[in-house]
Order: structure tokens, then sequence, then C-alpha cells
């Protein structure tokens, strides 16, 4: 495997770990632990890209991260039957 894929596939792995990552704080949404483990896995996919776009030129990203912070947050913000329009 040359070093452009091996990059590739790191970059997607990171996405695939991050995606999960989401999910499980959908459940789990205080958890210290997975959000320190996201931003471990963020800072990673990001070192990977910067890897590939200085050797390969811009990578195009097809996941978009999830802002960093405490806690996942958009858990507080009001649920679409709260919102007063149904």
């Amino acid at each position: 495997m040359n070093d452009k894929k091996r990059l590739l596939k790191k970059i997607h792995s990171f996405d695939f770990a991050i995606h999960e990552m989401v999910l499980y704080l959908d459940t789990h949404p205080v958890s210290k632990k997975a959000m320190e483990l996201l931003k471990v896995y963020r800072q990673r996919r990001k070192e990977c890209i910067a890897q590939y776009e200085e050797k390969y030129g811009t990578y195009i990203a097809t996941a978009k991260d999830v802002p960093v912070s405490s806690c996942w947050e958009w858990l507080e913000s009001p649920w679409p039957w709260e919102n007063g329009e149904a």
C-alpha cells in the first residue's frame, strides 16, 4: 500500500471512530472519558489531514467534525416538538 492510500485509510478510520463516538455521546452526553477520546480522535485526524495535504494537496472532508466542548451540547437545545411549531 502506498503512502497516499495509507493516509487516506487512517483518515477514514478516524472518521469512523469519530462517528461512533458521536453515536455513543447521544446516549452518554456527560461522559468525560468519551469527550476526551473524541478530542483525541479529532486531533489525530487533523494531523493526518495535514500530512496528506502537505504531500498530495487539498483533502476534501466528507464528515463534519463535531464542536469541541465539555459536554454534548445539542441535547440542551429544544426538541422539535418543543419549538411550539407543532
